[in-house]
């Protein structure tokens, strides 16, 4: 049948409790039998929050970032916000920016801090039963040096190998980086050791060629007013034969003007060290550090140094052609052809004398002819009659710098003279003209080749004949005799080439009496 109400003993269900929910609650049930009741009475339990463990000193480096913790203790727990060093209020509930954030736990996270950075940061717990705050001093100052590399490192070659051990280095200011090479030997950037190491500005520490005795520590050393970093390398250098290679020469193809230096480099790595030699375009070899000897004709022109690289203080066309660098060990053999060219200039003659020349008969003629060029060119003469002249004769003398004077000037020299400038670059001409201011002699103005005089004379009597010479230069008279006895005026017969000779004495019989004039002859017949 109908039964009366009951209330079960379960309590109700009050979720999330805050103080204020405590307290007594009563439960009614109700039917039409009657009424049920319950008292229950609900104790809400907290305590105030309790921050415990935070750090109130903290010091940071620069640019590194920074987690300052909170950990805060209550019933119900309590929520966490702070107060940066500018005033400003930050929570896990709040957005926060790309530079600080506060995690759930109510750690306080900042990126990369600066000294602007530095302050007081105060952290407050707050719960339902009560508030409790951390005050945190915030230092930060500059970060020693960062060397990027492994601080510790285990490197292993072989002879003749080229090594690059990087040490980089990062700070705020920039750190300075030196390295100590394993001998003690402290090495700063670019300064000069010796050939085989080099120490860059990046701080990378270069080592071509390492030997045996290359192995043990380096030890790189980056400071700065911040402190200081260090990184260590050991070396170990394995000792192995290899292959010659030639590992840098002059390029493939050179072009060099004529009397320029000659320098071919050709450096090589191998082990045993290979022995650099050189072949010349004649085939002529060079080796050991020894000076060329070409039979005489390039006596101690080439020079080959003990770093490979050959040497010739002045080249010319004969150098031209392909040199081959070889690098030799007990291994083998690698080699390296260069070609070289050597530019010429073609001669050229100088265009500003006069190519007229004319002079007197008996004078000395200069035709001048002056050439520039490289090598530097030969000049020879082609005179009017065909012949070549290259160098002096008794009448054409030829200066050093290719003029050439004609001596004691004639009528036959007369014409066209070529100066001819030569050289491997190719040839110039240039073209002459000599006018000889001459007359021909003539007898008494009569230009026949002999002049024939007729004339009488009583035996034993005086009689003038005349022989008037004329001409330029001016001739000389010679007479002869019918026998052809030739004699010279005395000084008291009138030789001049204007009127007549004076009377002489008739002692010879009628016959031929001949008066030379120079080039012409006059023949008088008595």
């Amino acid at each position: 049948g109908p039964r009366s109400p009951q209330v079960s003993s379960a309590a109700p269900l009050v979720p999330w409790p805050a103080l204020q929910d405590g307290g007594q609650y009563r439960c009614t049930a109700t039917n039409a039998l009657g009424t049920a009741r319950l008292l229950a009475t609900l104790a809400v339990v907290a305590y105030p929050p309790r921050i415990a463990g935070g750090t109130r000193l903290l010091t940071a480096h620069a640019g590194m970032p920074v987690a300052m913790r909170c950990p805060a203790e209550g019933r119900p727990p309590p929520s966490i916000s702070w107060v940066l060093a500018n005033e400003t209020h930050v929570s896990s509930s709040s957005q926060g920016n790309q530079k600080v954030l506060v995690r759930l736990d109510g750690t306080l996270m900042i990126k990369d801090v600066t000294v602007y950075d530095r302050g007081l940061y105060t952290c407050t717990a707050t719960n339902p039963a009560g508030t409790d705050t951390l005050t945190v001093k915030l230092q930060v100052i500059a970060a020693p040096p960062v060397i990027l590399e492994e601080k510790r490192q285990q490197i292993t070659a072989t002879v003749g190998q080229d090594l690059s051990l990087p040490c980089t280095a990062e700070g705020n200011p920039q750190p300075r980086v030196h390295w100590v090479l394993s001998e003690g030997t402290v090495v700063k950037p670019l300064q000069f050791v010796n050939t085989r190491v080099l120490l860059l500005p990046s701080g990378t520490l270069r080592l071509s060629g390492v030997v045996p005795a290359d192995s043990g520590n380096y030890e790189c050393i980056a400071t700065s007013s911040t402190g200081s970093e260090r990184r260590v390398v050991t070396l170990t250098v394995h000792h192995q034969d290899t292959l010659p290679r030639i590992a840098a020469a002059s390029q493939g193809m050179t072009q060099l003007s004529f009397g320029d230096k000659l320098l071919l480099n050709c450096t090589a790595s191998g082990s045993p060290a290979p022995e650099i030699s050189w072949s010349l375009p004649d085939g002529t070899v060079i080796n050991n550090a020894m000076l060329a000897d070409d039979s005489g004709r390039r006596t101690r022109r080439y020079v080959l140094f003990d770093n490979g690289t050959l040497y010739l203080n002045r080249a010319g066309v004969t150098e031209e052609g392909d040199y081959t660098c070889y690098a030799q060990n007990t291994l083998g053999r690698d080699e390296m052809k260069i070609h070289i060219t050597v530019v010429t200039a073609a001669p050229q003659i100088k265009h500003s004398y006069k190519t007229y020349i004319k002079v007197k008969a008996g004078d000395t003629a200069l035709l001048d002819c002056e050439a520039a060029g490289e090598p530097k060119p030969k000049i020879f003469w082609l005179l009017p009659s065909s012949d070549m002249i290259s160098s002096s004769t008794d009448r054409h003398l030829l200066h050093a710098n290719g003029s050439l004077s004609v001596r004691r000037a004639k009528l036959l020299d007369a014409g066209e003279y070529m100066c001819v400038a030569r050289n491997a670059g190719g040839d110039d001409t240039k073209l002459f003209k000599l006018d000889v201011d001459a007359k021909p002699p003539i007898i008494n103005g009569l230009y026949a080749n002999k002049t024939i005089i007729k004339v009488t004379a009583v035996r034993h009597s005086k009689k003038q004949i005349d022989c008037r010479a004329e001409g330029t230069p001016p001739p000389h008279i010679i007479n002869c005799s019918s026998e052809c006895l030739t004699h010279v005026l005395p000084k008291s017969v009138n030789t001049s080439t204007e009127g007549p000779e004076e009377p002489f004495p008739l002692n010879s019989p009628t016959g031929t009496h001949v008066c030379h004039g120079g080039d012409r002859t006059a023949l008088q017949q008595l």
